[in-house]
């Protein structure tokens, strides 16, 4: 790498722990025009910024260095947006094809699931198989109000439609050296090694939005999702271990794969239940699926569990992702007091009011530094919000250029932009990072909902939220910003 201006594509890929797990990290890469891809130090002080740079062409400000493994890599010093890009963010709609591309490791010949079994996984709305409780098309249909659909695909030996799946070149120790213990799987040689296997099958790679790359085995730590550039072109992509191969895992990697960060850690990583890009395996229902051979466990046999998702994505994320209309939100930016009515997020849309939002006096409410409260309703009995751990109001406050959050009871800093208002604060020993003697859900984000009567005063911001009352499926909640 030569001189300190890169032009290029961001690629940013988030990893995640298998449930009960530890680990995770997020990579920054930069896709150049000659088709390399070269790895970006980001300060965490930077990272949520620079998140929201996600799949576009960017101009990196740098100096050569080295990554932690030894490759050549850029410590960014600034970036900005290519000339050409759009600083607001892409509304994430329509019908998007996604390949789930079927790997083995050389010398590993278990297969722990038919082919057929991801389109399965994915393309009906209601499940076809009662070893799928929910699909992937059923989450994002619903949780989009009809916005965004999924059309599978699955490769394999002989191209589309396979019974076997493709070998690898190298053996799994080749990709992912270590165990559950580290982040160190070579997401670029998988990428690199698969589609080339894929085109070797007359795979058509250029029809396709995203490419789930599906593995045989464990990974690291963790399962992958983010992006790549591959032929100049940007995909979403996934890497899943089997015990990833689930509908809520997949809700979790994909959201990763259309440029969601994650939301929580106010008391630890992962620690919301309100937000499958938080707490992903609160299960409304839990099937098993299949079982494979772990390679971290020292090959034993591991049962893998399909789930219904317990609960959706928030209200700022939807927003983001630009799938609640204007007329679906209100928004306070000035000194007022209003009374509105919040319908259940997990209801279909019609007319009712999905969020609210309330900007702060004398800060940015829009584009890349904004700060402001976020307000949505969350009421159980509907299909992917089944598994909250109670009704009520919940409160976020978004910062889009928060610092990464970390600290003694967290096991990453891959915090992102919402970050949710406890109902009832300081529930959590955070002394010893455990729940201090309480029972799940009473305690840290478990019991995060505001109910009725319940008030939420924020003095330095002057603003005051009330919850009013419920209303069947709606909560009515009282705003007042006093300057």
């Amino acid at each position: 790498l030569t001189g300190n201006r890169f032009e290029g594509t961001l690629n940013v890929i988030w990893g995640d722990p298998r449930p009960g797990g530890t680990g995770g990290t997020t990579k920054f890469n930069l896709a150049l025009p000659n088709g390399t891809t070269v790895p970006l130090q980001v300060d965490p002080a930077e990272q949520n910024a620079t998140i929201q740079h996600f799949g576009k062409s960017v101009v990196v400000q740098g100096h050569s260095a080295p990554t932690p493994s030894g490759e050549p890599g850029i410590a960014v010093e600034q970036m900005t947006l290519a000339p050409n890009q759009s600083a607001a963010p892409a509304v994430v709609s329509g019908t998007r094809r996604v390949l789930f591309l079927l790997l083995r490791f050389k010398g590993d010949t278990q297969q722990p699931h038919p082919a057929k079994f991801y389109r399965d996984l994915t393309n009906p709305l209601s499940p076809n198989e009662p070893t799928i409780p929910a699909t992937i098309n059923g989450f994002f249909n619903k949780t989009s109000w009809g916005k965004l659909k999924w059309q599978a695909d699955v490769g394999g030996v002989g191209g589309l439609n396979p019974t076997t799946w493709l070998t690898l070149p190298h053996a799994r120790s080749y990709y992912t050296p270590t165990g559950w213990s580290s982040c160190c799987a070579d997401l670029t040689a998988i990428q690199n090694d698969g589609l080339k296997l894929a085109k070797a099958q007359g795979i058509n790679l250029a029809v396709y939005d995203n490419i789930n790359f599906v593995l045989n085995n464990d990974l690291d730590c963790c399962a992958w999702g983010g992006s790549i550039v591959y032929n100049n072109k940007l995909y979403g992509a996934t890497w899943e271990p089997p015990w990833g191969q689930e509908t809520a895992t997949y809700s979790h990697e994909q959201g990763h794969s259309i440029g969601l960060p994650h939301s929580g850690w106010v008391y630890y990583a992962y620690d919301s239940p309100w937000d499958v890009m938080s707490m992903a395996h609160l299960a409304a229902k839990s099937v098993k699926c299949a079982t494979y051979k772990s390679a971290n466990s020292g090959n034993a046999t591991s049962t893998v569990f399909c789930d219904e998702p317990g609960d959706g994505y928030i209200a700022a994320h939807k927003d983001y992702l630009g799938w609640i209309p204007a007329a679906n939100k209100v928004e306070i930016n000035s000194k007022t007091t209003k009374t509105v009515t919040l319908e259940a997020d997990a209801l279909p849309l019609g007319k009712g009011i999905k969020m609210i939002k309330v900007c702060y006096k004398g800060v940015a409410c829009t584009g890349s530094s904004a700060h402001y409260l976020t307000i949505e309703a969350r009421i159980r009995g509907v299909q992917f919000d089944n598994g909250l751990t109670g009704d009520g109001v919940i409160i976020h406050d978004v910062q889009m250029n928060r610092s990464a959050i970390s600290g003694k009871c967290y096991f990453n800093n891959q915090s992102g932009w919402a970050v949710p208002v406890d109902a009832t604060p300081n529930d959590y020993n955070k002394t010893n990072c455990n729940s201090g003697g309480r029972t799940w859900p009473n305690y840290a984000l478990g019991n995060a909902e505001f109910l009725a009567g319940k008030t939420y005063t924020n003095t330095a911001r002057h603003v005051t939220v009330k919850v009013v009352k419920k209303s069947g499926s709606a909560y009515v909640v009282q705003v007042s910003r006093t300057q």
